[in-house]
């Protein structure tokens, strides 16, 4: 903002320039700046022309005719098959014999026991009395009694051991064992059965080709489409326009460009008074559909919304 224009002075200025007019509601109450803003971009309608389907080489191929026949293959030689019928066998229970009966003779020896023995090692004597005295006489009869002295036999005792039952022979017979043994006998024996197997032959579906594929060559010539576009003769660019000061804004004057962008269907929020990010962006939303110059309010933008 650089310059602040009065009200009067304001209408001067745009009868004099040829700006537009502010409305009179807010040219009483409100200070005018000369602000930045982006002027849009201005458009012409034009006409491209658009290929929407190129030019190309369309090759179109005529497909092979087939034939179908029929061949019979041996799909499995003949050949013999030897079947082996096994044995028949039955099973017999039996006794054997597996030791038989013997005579064995036992010795058993001798047994003794032991016995105390009383032996004589010396027989009974007469001996001379040492105190009898010498007997002068040619007669035994002569002798005295008590000159002769008995001296009795002399024994030992001695342990033996003698036999109490003498060695013998003992015969035992020992009885014969058996086991029960089941075996098999051959009832039947085995068979070979010959069988011949015949050849096995299998039909086959032949396929062949009775006329080749064919490729024809075509050319696909190119479409296109005229478009309507928008074509630009002048960019967009960033200008002073006139505008309304936003240090000066009263809040009625707020709540009056709210309800007018809220006719127009841009503004969704509350009639607050209050120049936020909403009310913003319904205001630019609204300058750039209407080909106006976006950045502040300018006067082209209250004419527009007819703020009088």
């Amino acid at each position: 903002m650089n310059t602040i224009f009065q009200p009067q002075a304001l209408r001067w200025l745009s009868l004099a320039t040829g700006l537009l007019l502010i409305p009179p509601a807010l040219a009483e109450t409100s200070a005018v700046c000369m602000s930045q803003v982006i002027a849009p971009a201005l458009y012409q309608p034009a006409t491209e022309t658009v290929t929407v389907h190129e030019s190309s080489t369309a090759y179109t191929t005529t497909p092979v005719k087939i034939g179908h026949g029929e061949r019979k293959v041996k799909v499995a030689d003949a050949y013999l098959d030897y079947e082996i019928i096994p044995a028949k066998f039955g099973e017999v229970t039996e006794m054997v014999e597996v030791e038989r009966e013997r005579v064995e003779i036992e010795t058993l020896p001798a047994t003794y026991r032991t016995e105390t023995k009383r032996i004589k090692i010396k027989d009974a004597t007469t001996r001379w009395n040492p105190d009898c005295p010498a007997v002068a006489s040619a007669s035994q009869t002569d002798i005295p009694a008590h000159c002769l002295l008995e001296v009795p036999a002399e024994y030992t005792e001695i342990t033996r051991e003698v036999v109490d039952l003498p060695a013998r022979t003992v015969k035992k017979i020992i009885p014969a064992k058996t086991v029960t043994v089941t075996r098999k006998i051959l009832l039947e024996p085995a068979q070979v059965v010959r069988k011949e197997i015949p050849a096995v032959y299998e039909t086959i579906k032949l396929t062949r080709v009775d006329e080749p594929a064919k490729l024809v060559t075509s050319r696909t010539e190119a479409r296109t489409q005229n478009l309507p576009i928008h074509k630009k003769v002048r960019p967009e660019r960033v200008l002073q326009m006139p505008a309304l000061c936003e240090d000066h804004l009263r809040q009625e004057d707020i709540v009056q460009l709210q309800q007018r962008l809220q006719q127009h269907g841009y503004y969704q929020g509350a009639t607050d008074g209050e120049l936020g990010s909403i009310t913003r962006t319904a205001l630019t939303r609204y300058q750039e559909d209407n080909q106006l110059a976006s950045g502040a309010i300018t006067l082209e933008t209250l004419q527009k919304l007819q703020l009088r």
